[in-house]
């Protein structure tokens, strides 16, 4: 299984969904995800972002490796 976790971009500016498998703290796009926003040190209105913040590319393009090849 896998779930969505908002997280910054690989820039480390923005907001973005990364796609993690349930038990690890790599996102599917090899970012390290330190678990949620505030643990980030950034402020509430970055968790606010998050609500429309946009997919991580990486990370679908990932998403749908896996899923073509389980087809």
């Amino acid at each position: 299984m896998y779930e969505m976790c908002p997280a910054l971009d690989d820039h480390g500016i923005a907001v973005v969904w990364h796609l993690k498998a349930k038990q690890s703290a790599q996102a599917l796009c090899g970012q390290l995800l330190t678990g949620r926003l505030e643990h980030t040190g950034h402020s509430d209105a970055d968790t606010a972002q998050a609500e429309t913040a946009p997919h991580c590319r990486p990370c679908m393009t990932s998403f749908a490796q896996l899923v073509d090849q389980r087809g």
